[in-house]
């Protein structure tokens, strides 16, 4: 499991699009065993959802995010958790214990339609 959190130096940033990195964690057996920062490349939101999808990223932990943002990454089968605050690597570890509070998740996965994943792609 990879779960990518928008970053601003430590933080959760503030903003999912102007975020300066992800910190990106992989988990194994539910232990973060691996931490790696990826600059934000400054890419369209259908270009980071591919490259996080070929990353193996499962979930984005985020503050603030546009809801058709989202709604492209939940499309794509990468679930998505907003209104995060505090440390990533603490957000992320809460995640996983599932003690993160006062958070949205903004998709549930087994209620979407696929079906217009590639239109939803394309117009993003």
């Amino acid at each position: 499991m990879r779960i990518a959190v928008a970053s601003e130096g430590l933080g959760v940033a503030p903003r999912f699009s102007q975020c300066s990195s992800y910190m990106c964690y992989t988990v194994d057996r539910g232990v973060i065993v691996e931490c790696q920062n990826m600059p934000n490349p400054g890419m369209s939101t259908a270009k980071l959802v591919t490259l996080f999808s070929e990353m193996g990223v499962d979930t984005i932990i985020v503050d603030a995010i546009d809801y058709d943002v989202a709604n492209v990454f939940c499309h794509a089968g990468i679930e998505v958790i907003a209104s995060a605050r505090g440390g990533t690597r603490e957000v992320a570890q809460a995640y996983l214990t599932r003690t993160l509070t006062g958070v949205d998740e903004l998709c549930h996965l087994g209620d979407w339609e696929h079906d217009d994943l590639d239109h939803d792609l394309a117009e993003a």
